[in-house]
């Protein structure tokens, strides 16, 4: 899985959200599943306030590829989540720790299940959703 391709994209967004057209990214930011790649995608969400707002997403390796010996060796499942654009922009390839805001982050090992998590340093809470999702992220 060298490149991070829309076909890649859509199954991880389809096996994390379902068939849900919006969803949440781990810190809450909504993301529409039309607003896939790395331009703005605004538009207004159904029975909301009626405001436009951008719900951009890409894939984030939660563990910067970067920060691998050979960058290929991040491309696998457990390490991939979708995330808001401009969160991920934000997060970018700090490694172990970034902010988004505010918020303080640790990218933090799953040795359970083979990949990787974030965690709040604030009240060291795991807020990655893969954790709940491997199985199902294994599957594809």
């Amino acid at each position: 899985m060298a490149e991070i391709t829309e076909e890649i994209a859509m199954k991880l967004w389809q096996k994390c959200f379902g068939t849900v057209r919006f969803a949440r990214d781990c810190f809450g930011t909504w993301m529409c599943i039309d607003g896939w790649g790395n331009e703005p995608y605004v538009t207004i969400m159904p029975n909301s306030d009626g405001k436009k707002y951008d719900y951009s997403w890409n894939v984030d390796h939660i563990r910067p590829k970067s920060s691998f010996r050979n960058e290929n060796d991040a491309d696998f499942w457990e390490n991939l989540e979708p995330m808001h654009r401009l969160n991920n922009e934000e997060k970018s390839d700090k490694y172990p720790g970034f902010s988004i805001g505010k918020h303080s982050y640790t990218v933090v090992r799953d040795e359970y299940h083979g990949g990787y998590g974030i965690e709040d340093e604030n009240n060291r809470r795991i807020i990655q959703f893969n954790y709940i999702l491997q199985n199902k992220i294994r599957q594809i």
